[in-house]
């Protein structure tokens, strides 16, 4: 397990099953794991995992839209960062805006509102049935409450009657 203490971003790895948990570690810890509550964002839990951006790093794609080389960016709270890719994306030349602007200088994201920023797409392979339009492709993630409950709620028989 890593902890996350300053912002930045991270890439997805399907092979470790890679999930990230935001916690609170100020906050109520659960009385059977001892551990704080968290939300666990889990990547991919609809369609194939895929990788990331597939343009040339010197692409304009890849050098306005630099958000998309990462999966998952941290950065804390702040109302003035809104767009992943900077305020003017189409005017941008170089990549001078937006998540990576705002994580350079790795502040403390610890005991501060944060801001999680999940970047997916497809890596889409046509097919004969995709002409002349392509249909559906799937991809999704899960936020998933962790440690709040202490057992599974759907779980309501009295123990005696199991016993």
């Amino acid at each position: 397990e890593t902890v996350l203490e300053t912002e930045g971003s991270r890439t997805y790895d399907a092979n470790k099953a890679r999930y990230w948990k935001v916690v609170n570690a100020q906050g109520k810890v659960n009385p059977i794991t001892n551990k704080p509550t968290a939300y666990k964002l889990v990547p991919f839990t609809k369609g194939p995992a895929q990788p990331t951006v597939l343009t040339n790093d010197e692409s304009a794609v890849s050098k306005k839209g630099y958000f998309a080389t990462k999966h998952l960016w941290v950065t804390p709270y702040d109302p003035e960062e809104r767009y992943p890719a900077g305020e003017y994306t189409v005017q941008q030349v170089e990549n001078n805006q937006g998540l990576p602007a705002w994580t350079q200088e790795k502040e403390s994201i610890v005991g501060k509102d944060v801001v999680l920023w999940h970047a997916f797409g497809v890596a889409h392979v046509p097919r004969v049935e995709d002409f002349p339009v392509m249909n559906c492709e799937m991809t999704g993630f899960a936020l998933k409450p962790d440690g709040f409950l202490l057992g599974n709620p759907a779980i309501d028989l009295p123990p005696e009657t199991n016993s």
